[in-house]
């Protein structure tokens, strides 16, 4: 996850956790699974920045004249 947008995620993982515990069965479902979305959508930010990077580099490429 690019500096900007990084937050600890082990800080508000723990927080869910004790939301869910605090809650029962159904709200530790929830806060479960909020949990779950969490940590995806910080794997996909990571695989949106390396992405973003390459296609930089290939602009850059493309970018410079062409040289025989």
């Amino acid at each position: 996850m690019s500096s900007e947008n990084q937050i600890d995620l082990d800080i508000a993982l723990r927080k869910f956790h004790e939301l869910a515990l605090a809650d029962g069965d159904l709200g530790y479902e929830y806060w479960y699974r909020v949990g779950q979305l969490l940590k995806r959508a910080a794997g996909m930010q990571s695989e949106i920045d390396a992405l973003s990077r390459e296609l930089e580099i290939c602009r850059a490429k493309l970018s410079k004249p062409y040289r025989r």
